[in-house]
């Protein structure tokens, strides 16, 4: 039972080895084919990472989280409490095995 399960865990290791391979060797062959095109989209990256630390970006999209998170919540109570309301009064609810 164990060798089995050894050898399917380096099945799966052989084959993700060889897909890990082949996406290499497609980069490399895109990257021969475009070379200026990599190079730009590299320094691009580079002086955006230079421009605006990592801090600054996360910050930044924290701020939008929590901005937008505290609407999200309030519009999922509103929508809970309708569907309380919404209920048929004659049952009550349902809440499941006691």
């Amino acid at each position: 039972m164990e060798t089995l399960r050894r050898d399917s865990g380096e099945r799966i290791e052989l084959m993700l080895q060889k897909q890990l391979k082949e996406r290499f060797y497609q980069f490399k062959a895109e990257v021969a084919q475009r070379p200026f095109f990599c190079v730009t989209i590299a320094f691009l990256a580079g002086l955006f990472s230079w421009t605006f630390p990592v801090r600054l970006v996360l910050s930044a999209l924290l701020r939008l989280l929590c901005l937008l998170l505290g609407p999200a919540i309030l519009l999922m109570g509103m929508l809970k409490i309708s569907e309380l309301f919404s209920e048929p009064t004659g049952r009550a609810p349902d809440t499941g095995p006691i």
